[in-house]
C-alpha cells in the first residue's frame, strides 16, 4: 500500500477544503490501494513556532490587509529567491518538516499551500528523497512566486490565468495541467426543501432578501460590522451570520439579538457559529456577503449566488473581485454607504455555469502515474 501525503496549512478553508476533496476522490477511485493522510503540515511536523506565527499573522492580516499585500509584492520582487527570504521566518518548519518527510517518506506528496511545497522541495534536496511533488494551485486566478516551486513535478491549475502566471515564473508549460476546481462539500445540493430549511434556521417566510454573511473560517472582517449596522438601522433583510472560529463575535451577536428582539426591527439577525452544512445556507440565501476568498468565491459561484465582497486581503484575492465585476457576478462595496446602497437598489447579476469536479485532478494524477509510476 503506497503512502500519499496531502499537505496544507489550516488558515481558513481555502487550502483545507481542496485537500480533503482530493483525498476523498483518491479513496473513491482507488479503494484500499493507498494510505492517504491530509496533514496541517507545520503542526504535524512539530514546527509549532511557525504554525502559531502563520496562523496569528493570517488573523492579523485579515484585519490589516496591507501586511499581506506588502508580503506578496516582496515575494514577487525577490523571486526566484523567495524561499531564501522566507527561511529565517519559518526555519523550524523547514528543519522539522524536512525531518518529518525523511522519517515518514511518502510515495507521493500533494500540496495545497505554497509553503508546504517549498519545505517538501527542501526535504528532497537535503536528504536525497525521491518522492514526486504535485502542487494544486488553489488560488483560482493566481500563480505568483510562492506557488512557482521550480523543482515541483506537476502543477494543477484551475484557470488559464494561473497557468500563464506560472509560465511567466519560468515553470515548464509541460508540467502544468489545467483542471476544474475541486468540488467542495458546500457545493452540494441540500437534502431538505427550502421550507424545511427555513424552519430549521428560524426564518419566517417573507419577501425580505435573505443575506448570508460569511468571511471564511476565521470569522473576521468588516462584513460583520456592515451586517450588524444594517440590521440596527432597520434595513428590511434577514441576515444569516456565520462566525466560524470567532467565538467572541458569536457571543456578541447573540447578546445583540437578545437586546434588540423586543424592538421589533424590520430585519432578522441569525448568528451561527460552525454549521453542519454551508450548502443549506448557500441554497437559501439571495446574496452572499463577505471577504473575497477562494472557498467563499467558488462556493457562491457553484450555487449561482452573487457575492458582495466587502474587502480583500492579498492580490490573489483581488483577482477574484475583478472576475466578479467583469462578469457581473457580484460587487465590491468596501464602504458601508456603498454596501447599503447596493442592498437598497441591487443590480441585476448574471448566472455563471462553472464546472467543479475532482475528475480532472484524478485524470491528471493518472496520467502522471502512467509516466512516473508514483501511485
Amino acid at each position: 500500500m503506497s503512502h500519499i501525503i496531502i499537505a496544507m496549512i489550516e488558515v481558513g478553508y481555502g487550502h483545507k477544503g481542496p485537500a480533503l476533496a482530493i483525498k476523498d476522490a483518491l479513496e473513491g477511485a482507488f479503494p484500499g490501494k493507498h494510505r492517504i493522510e491530509v496533514i496541517d503540515f507545520p503542526r504535524a511536523a512539530g514546527a509549532l513556532r511557525t504554525d502559531a506565527s502563520i496562523k496569528a499573522a493570517w488573523n492579523a492580516a485579515l484585519q490589516q490587509p496591507w501586511m499581506v499585500q506588502a508580503s506578496y509584492a516582496l515575494m514577487e520582487a525577490v523571486y526566484p529567491h523567495s524561499g531564501s527570504v522566507l527561511y529565517p521566518f519559518i526555519a523550524d518548519f523547514y528543519n522539522r518538516g524536512s525531518r518529518y518527510l525523511a522519517t515518514a517518506t511518502p510515495d507521493l506528496f500533494i500540496s495545497t499551500h505554497p509553503m508546504c511545497s517549498m519545505v517538501a522541495a527542501a526535504a528532497r534536496r537535503r536528504y536525497g528523497l525521491k518522492f514526486p511533488i504535485i502542487i494544486d494551485v488553489v488560488d483560482p486566478f493566481d500563480g505568483y512566486s510562492l506557488w512557482a516551486e521550480q523543482s515541483a513535478d506537476l502543477f494543477l491549475v484551475h484557470s488559464e490565468q494561473s497557468r500563464d502566471l506560472l509560465i511567466k515564473h519560468h515553470i515548464d508549460e509541460r508540467n502544468i495541467k489545467l483542471v476544474p476546481y475541486p468540488r467542495l462539500p458546500a457545493m452540494q445540493a441540500p437534502e431538505k426543501s427550502p421550507e424545511e430549511l427555513r424552519q430549521k434556521y428560524g426564518l419566517e417566510k417573507s419577501d425580505k432578501p435573505l443575506l448570508l454573511v460569511t468571511s471564511g473560517a476565521q470569522g473576521l472582517g468588516r462584513a460583520y460590522s456592515f451586517a450588524c449596522r444594517a440590521y440596527l438601522e432597520g434595513f428590511p433583510a434577514d441576515f444569516m451570520v456565520v462566525t466560524g472560529k470567532n467565538k467572541r463575535l458569536y457571543e456578541d451577536l447573540c447578546q445583540l439579538v437578545q437586546k434588540t428582539t423586543p424592538q421589533g426591527l424590520p430585519g432578522t439577525l441569525i448568528p451561527l457559529s460552525f454549521v453542519s452544512s454551508m450548502a443549506e445556507l448557500y441554497s437559501l440565501c439571495d446574496m452572499v456577503i463577505g471577504k473575497a476568498g477562494a472557498s467563499t468565491w467558488v462556493e457562491s459561484l457553484a450555487h449561482r449566488k452573487p457575492l458582495i465582497c466587502t474587502e480583500w486581503a492579498g492580490q490573489n484575492d483581488y483577482k477574484l473581485i475583478e472576475f466578479l465585476l467583469q462578469n457581473r457576478l457580484g460587487s465590491f462595496t468596501p464602504r458601508y454607504r456603498d454596501f447599503i446602497g447596493l442592498l437598497t437598489n441591487p443590480p441585476i447579476y448574471e448566472k455563471y455555469d462553472a464546472e467543479f469536479s475532482t475528475h480532472g485532478i484524478l485524470e491528471a494524477l493518472r496520467s502522471y502515474h502512467a509516466v512516473s509510476g508514483s501511485m
